[in-house]
């Protein structure tokens, strides 16, 4: 069971009508678009687990779960979080690189939204799945336990996000595999999700 997908989308549920205020768009086609982007997110962020250590340590630094806490002040702008917390373009423009039009033209035709509010919805949406996983692993103490997980078991968790995500959600399938081992997903210039996160997420003190 895809726990984490199930998690997100069960949280934004509750929120779907400040999220469709927010991206100024129809609350029922919101709802259905949050219930792709949620796994499509969750498996890009999969690709760079399986390549190397960027993605924990992004977590570590960035991601503490905060962002869930406060989930109703980051979605009307009042929160008082780190705007790295929130950068959800910079998370969608390493994780997806020029992935994210195919993307967002697969959550338009599955949720009717068009594809400039499904580009809205997406950085919205990114900060809070990494604060999940901030909060799942903060949970467990980053080393398991009862509704957390291990960073060590990062890349396993969301490879299962992954794979649960795709028989519930056979039209974006196509979307879902092309994160994967050696599919160069997120990679701009052909070098890898896990090189480009590795920048983003890895050693640059300036982010």
């Amino acid at each position: 069971m895809a726990e984490l997908t199930d998690s997100l989308n069960q949280l934004l549920e509750g929120h779907a009508d400040q999220i469709s205020q927010r991206i100024d768009a129809d609350e029922g086609q919101t709802r259905q678009a949050i219930q792709s982007a949620v796994p499509a997110l969750l498996a890009a962020l999969s690709a760079d687990a399986e390549r190397g250590d960027g993605l924990k340590q992004a977590i570590a630094q960035d991601h503490d779960g905060s962002i869930i806490d406060q989930l109703a002040e980051y979605l009307d702008g009042s929160a008082q979080l780190n705007p790295r917390t929130t950068n959800g373009s910079g998370i969608l423009d390493h994780a997806l690189g020029d992935r994210q039009e195919p993307m967002a033209q697969a959550l338009s035709a599955k949720s009717g939204l068009d594809m400039s509010t499904i580009m809205r919805l997406l950085p919205l949406l990114a900060p809070i799945v990494m604060g999940m996983l901030g909060k799942r692993g903060k949970s467990s103490g980053g080393g398991g336990g009862t509704g957390g997980f291990s960073f060590d078991d990062i890349g396993d968790l969301l490879n299962r996000e992954k794979q649960d995500a795709r028989s519930k959600n056979p039209d974006i399938g196509d979307i879902l595999d092309s994160f994967g081992k050696g599919s160069g997903a997120g990679s701009k210039s052909g070098g890898g999700i896990g090189d480009v996160l590795g920048g983003l997420f890895g050693d640059r003190g300036d982010r």
